[in-house]
């Protein structure tokens, strides 16, 4: 049996009227992000997140673990420590990491890991949202700043809590400071949850912007929800395919321009369907007035029936 793999040629083709709708560039602008209903104003404070990761249940728990001998800890903290720490696989086959410590308790520990505030933050954001921040356990990355994780945990949470985790343990970095990335130095961020130095000079509103359209796709990848025949209909897409040399190749054409809400939208199916993410947060009206069958796909298949029409939503919970 001859076995077909499988790759995806995102290529952009664009076939329709000159007369469309002229598009922005980015679906939700910096503005839209700020004025958006129910827009999150900062991250918790250290104390609150510190509180939050102290009432986890249990106690009485001692375990060894990446050097550190833990006495009469919660096991959901010990879990969360052990976890953060866990080699991904840029590193497979390297010894665990090991820290020599007077600590043994978590809390104390990652704090004289990553620091004060960045490794309550860390702890805080594996809890919450699912997401590993730790530059220790992975290949390429930098350690990240308490002010950017804090951005970080700001945007995650413009997000119903009921999306996460995406991907437990997912990792989330900041490229290496001061290195070029292979693909060029104009790139801001990209899918793998990476963000680069580019990142670091947006604006405040630009980089929560620019996190949660990477975040889009990983929403998308747990239920191949952008390649889906439902969403290339709404899109306007057609899909073609070929084979070449017993390999599977997916070209994508946009049939009718009108239908993409934004122009970055435009390059292909996941780019559409991140960029629609972002527009069913920020620009809730405009998207459902524009591409309503958009509008419920994301508001049923995403959002879990969580609108962000008005202010007066914001306290609502699907």
């Amino acid at each position: 049996m001859k076995i077909l793999f499988l790759l995806t040629a995102l290529v952009l083709t664009v076939v329709g009227s000159a007369r469309a709708e002229e598009l922005n560039w980015w679906a939700a602008t910096a503005e839209d992000v700020e004025k958006a209903p129910c827009k999150t104003q900062s991250a918790p404070s250290i104390t609150a997140m510190e509180a939050t990761l102290l009432a986890l249940p249990g106690s009485g728990a001692s375990k060894t673990l990446n050097g550190i001998s833990f006495k009469n800890e919660s096991p959901r903290r010990l879990e969360l420590f052990s976890d953060l720490h866990k080699l991904d696989i840029s590193l497979r086959g390297r010894p665990e990491l090991s820290f020599t410590l007077s600590c043994d308790k978590v809390l104390c520990a990652v704090k004289k890991i990553y620091g004060d505030t960045e490794g309550v933050q860390l702890l805080y954001l594996l809890k919450t949202f699912g997401f590993n921040g730790s530059h220790l356990r992975t290949n390429l990355a930098s350690a990240w700043r308490a002010d950017e994780l804090n951005e970080i945990l700001q945007a995650l949470a413009d997000y119903p809590l009921h999306l996460y985790p995406v991907e437990y343990n997912k990792r989330l970095i900041h490229f290496p400071r001061g290195v070029r990335y292979g693909f060029g130095q104009d790139v801001v961020a990209n899918a793998s949850m990476e963000v680069f130095d580019l990142w670091n000079e947006l604006s405040a509103p630009e980089r929560q912007q620019t996190f949660l359209h990477e975040l889009g796709h990983t929403l998308a990848y747990r239920g191949k929800l952008d390649t889906s025949s439902e969403w290339l209909r709404l899109g306007g897409w057609q899909e073609n395919r070929r084979t070449v040399n017993g390999i599977l190749y997916r070209d994508y054409v946009l049939l009718d321009p009108s239908k993409a809400v934004s122009e970055y939208g435009k390059i292909n199916p996941s780019e559409d369907f991140a960029e629609s993410v972002v527009a069913y947060r920020f620009t809730a009206p405009r998207l459902k007035k524009l591409h309503p069958q958009k509008y419920e796909f994301l508001k049923k298949q995403v959002f879990a029936s969580q609108e962000y029409l008005s202010q007066d939503q914001c306290s609502s919970s699907p």
